[in-house]
């Protein structure tokens, strides 16, 4: 056998390790030496490597969205709750029951906005600017019942985009989102403002999208969709930060004042044999000698010595003193 002070030999670069990691020699025998030492069981070390991702796999990965870090964004599905709840009283409010309707809504979806080619009718609410589209096709739906008409889909392509179909978006939109301003408000418990929406001729950036699919009974429509301005996200984002579960506020007093303990005096303390006690009538006096003070106890544990002096009537304790 030969020992090398070295931890890897290798025989195509040449390089020595004088050592291993343990700092002890590593043993070679003379044919390992010519193909190189293998290393020791001990100093192999499996190393994170980073995974380089084609890009067809990485088109299909999540972009981390810089805007969303440290904000509450995982409490949207409470507000998703809340919108589908104001969405579903509307739509049995105002459709359902006025015309007969069997309106029907999936759940919610959140999302960021992407770029398409969909005619976005944008209104000012406040200090928000949001907007609205419809599918045409629910839009058709509920011109059908508001007509009179049975709701059935219709036989070929549509006809052209009416005046009628453009009044009844912006008549919906300015109806909807008053009540998606008294969803964010109410998660925080507050009323929402007093203030009609306001159409608005240019689209402002979007910062993040509503979207709920409606169906007539058991065939489905189109979709309701509403984007939000950072204004709007922001206050939505804000309104869900007081869901938080909060930590209890201090207290305003010291701790040794919260703190109470109920303190028992004894002042004396004797055994009797059984059977005095039996021969003990009413009147009986018993000879006993007080000590000078107290026993202070906690919870029958003695921890204070103290003296018993009267005041106005009332027995109390003074000088106390450590039980050694």
């Amino acid at each position: 056998m030969i020992y090398l002070r070295a931890g890897t030999f290798h025989n195509r670069k040449r390089e020595f390790s004088p050592f291993t990691e343990g700092g002890q020699p590593v043993r070679c025998t003379l044919p390992a030496i010519a193909g190189g030492c293998p290393a020791s069981a001990q100093t192999k070390h499996s190393m994170p490597k980073a995974k380089i991702v084609a890009p067809a796999e990485g088109a299909r990965l999540q972009a981390l969205d810089l805007r969303t870090l440290g904000r509450p964004t995982h409490l949207l599905p409470l507000f998703a709750r809340t919108f589908q709840q104001e969405l579903a009283d509307f739509f049995e409010r105002e459709l359902n029951r006025r015309y007969h309707a069997g309106f029907r809504l999936s759940p919610l979806r959140q999302q960021l906005p992407e770029a398409d080619e969909r005619r976005w009718q944008w209104h000012a609410l406040g200090d928000w600017q949001l907007g609205s589209h419809i599918d045409r096709a629910l839009l058709l739906g509920i011109l059908d019942y508001r007509f009179g008409a049975n709701g059935a889909a219709p036989d070929g392509a549509p006809p052209a985009e009416t005046e009628t179909e453009r009044r009844l978006s912006r008549m919906l939109a300015e109806r909807l989102l008053p009540r998606f301003a008294r969803a964010v408000h109410g998660l925080s418990g507050r009323e929402p403002p007093l203030a009609s929406p306001q159409a608005l001729g240019l689209a402002p950036q979007a910062a993040w999208q509503l979207e709920i699919d409606v169906a007539d009974a058991d065939r489905p429509l189109g979709a309701l969709r509403l984007r939000l301005d950072h204004a709007a996200f922001d206050a939505l984002l804000q309104s869900l930060s007081g869901q938080r579960p909060r930590l209890p506020a201090a207290a305003a007093t010291r701790f040794d004042e919260q703190l109470r303990l109920r303190l028992s005096a004894r002042l004396l303390q004797q055994e009797l044999p059984l059977g005095l006690i039996l021969d003990l009538k009413p009147g009986s006096v018993l000879p006993v000698s007080l000590p000078p003070g107290a026993e202070v106890c906690v919870r029958d544990a003695a921890l204070f010595r103290a003296s018993v002096a009267e005041r106005q009537g009332k027995l109390c304790l003074a000088g106390f003193a450590d039980i050694e």
